[in-house]
């Protein structure tokens, strides 16, 4: 192989494994919902459970002119500070320890100065000097209160720290007059600072803190929090996100098997049937499957047929890869769709450690296939006749061999020569002879009677199988000679595709009132 075909090859086995773990992702869809929709009620209930606050704002100016600079320099000082770092400034100088303390005496010390530092907010603008002061409370008035507290007492803390400059430069002032000479108090430089020392004290009587209130609280009684609506929004998508991690993470450590193109993937052996899940086939051999069920048998015998065209195969081994798939249930209905369409068929129950035919069948045969391994009886012994039908008049004459005794060595049994020379003597009497056989990964009998058949079709169960076990399966099949000839998936929601349920239904009245016959059982 060259290296561009095994780069290709190995980017196609990258695709379809990225492909097997979206498709398993997307499959676990109610697990997905069913968070987002849990979480979206408990964020809803949640947030409506919350006290509801209420907010109240105060917009002020904060003028940037440096009036101290006004009196000690010779001409006006133009500011030209950053616009961002004025604004981050303001917000600091508002949220200021002794801000909050002055706000904390004019609401009477209601609310501690620690407090206010969670239920104050400042929002400044580089492009303006409009500074917007918020306050939320879970009193709407109280709020209004706070919002109009922190602006006076951010304006009481500007013009004290304005009155403490100013003062500090009348003195300067004052200083530098009372140095001069009674000649030069007289003089130009003594009449400049005298003035100045006036204009001074003008200025402190008239600070401001370089604060304007452009407009106060009012009192809102329109809840801002909570707000359950978007909580529960915003709890959707995260509990939507945490259910598909969730469903990533199984899909990434689950080994099972859950569609049936998975099974094709992993083993390049056409899939010949889907069975539906339906409750129809739990007591397989009591009576005629609906038609919905039946057709599914019917499309895998007819599968079979048609994909090996020339080929003799009469003899066909029916296994799984591990206990509990349903292999027993799907060799009936295979035997009783191909009895119906007018063929010789028998089913020959070969698993004879845990057999299962003879119990829902009501069959109380003397012998069976261990009788038939071991010559204690001969094939026309051990054969029974099973016809089962319903009201509508569709009945089937199956042709069955129950496993008989338990052996204390199953595989010893099968693996004399008898088995094979068994096996051909009915492939000469039948159309078609199904052998229903433990799993193959489980013990060997499987593996036995296959090379004395024409092939086998191996069943799966969806979220049963597993890729190891079937893998396991698969290698030890292709150790020999005799070739799988179709998989058959048991559980598959794929059937519903193909229009079974959709087809095949008959009126509730007439499935009401059609009960199914008993098996009638009679010797060959």
């Amino acid at each position: 192989m060259s290296e561009d075909q095994h780069t290709a090859g190995r980017e196609s086995a990258e695709d379809a494994a990225a492909s097997r773990l979206l498709r398993r992702v997307v499959s676990q869809w109610p697990l997905i919902i069913t968070c987002a929709v849990v979480a979206a009620v408990v964020g809803y209930l949640v947030s409506h459970s919350r006290t509801k606050e209420y907010e109240s704002y105060a917009k002020i100016q904060v003028q940037q002119t440096d009036l101290v600079s006004l009196f000690l320099a010779d001409q006006i000082q133009i500011n030209d500070s950053d616009p961002v770092r004025q604004a981050a400034t303001t917000s600091e100088l508002v949220n200021l320890p002794s801000v909050r303390e002055r706000t904390s005496d004019l609401l009477g010390g209601k609310i501690a100065p620690a407090d206010l530092r969670n239920k104050v907010t400042v929002e400044t603008s580089a492009d303006t000097d409009i500074v917007t002061i918020t306050a939320r409370d879970t009193d709407p008035r109280l709020a209004a209160r706070i919002a109009d507290a922190t602006v006076a007492g951010f304006i009481a803390v500007r013009q004290q720290a304005t009155r403490a400059e100013l003062l500090s430069a009348q003195n300067k002032v004052r200083t530098q007059y009372n140095a001069l000479s009674a000649k030069d108090k007289t003089s130009n430089t003594g009449r400049i600072l005298e003035d100045r020392l006036k204009q001074v004290g003008v200025v402190g009587a008239l600070a401001d803190g370089g604060v304007d209130i452009v407009q106060g609280a009012r009192v809102f009684n329109t809840p801002v929090a909570p707000e359950p609506r978007r909580d529960a929004i915003l709890a959707l998508l995260a509990g939507g996100l945490f259910g598909l991690l969730l469903a990533l993470i199984r899909a990434r450590l689950d080994e099972r098997i859950r569609d049936a193109d998975e099974l094709a993937e992993l083993w390049k052996v056409p899939v010949v049937g889907l069975v539906p899940e339906t409750r129809d086939l739990a007591g397989a051999g009591l009576h005629l499957p609906e038609p919905s069920s039946l057709e599914a048998f019917a499309l895998a015998r007819t599968n079979l047929r048609y994909l090996h065209v020339g080929g003799d195969m009469k003899s066909i081994v029916v296994t799984s890869s591990l206990e509990g798939e349903g292999k027993s249930t799907v060799a009936w209905n295979l035997a009783v769709a191909a009895a119906l369409a007018e063929s010789r068929v028998l089913l020959v129950e070969a698993d004879l450690r845990r057999p299962v035919l003879a119990e829902r069948l009501g069959i109380a045969a003397p012998g069976g296939t261990s009788e038939l391994l071991a010559g204690i009886s001969e094939v026309d012994d051990v054969i029974r006749t099973v016809e089962v039908g319903n009201d509508d008049g569709a009945s089937a004459r199956v042709d069955v061999i129950v496993a008989g005794m338990v052996p204390p060595s199953p595989i010893a049994l099968l693996e004399r020569d008898r088995a094979g020379d068994i096996i051909n003597q009915l492939r000469q009497r039948y159309d078609l002879v199904l052998i229903d056989t433990p799993p193959a990964t489980v013990v060997a009998d499987a593996l036995v009677l296959l090379e004395h058949s024409d092939g086998a079709v191996v069943v799966s169960r969806l979220g049963r199988v597993t890729r190891k076990a079937l893998s396991r399966l698969k290698e030890q099949i292709l150790a020999g000679e005799k070739p799988v000839l179709g998989q058959i998936v048991n559980g598959g929601a794929n059937a519903k595709q193909y229009g079974y349920n959709s087809y095949y239904v008959r009126p509730r009245q007439a499935q009401a009132q059609a009960p199914a016959h008993a098996p009638r059982v009679t010797n060959n």
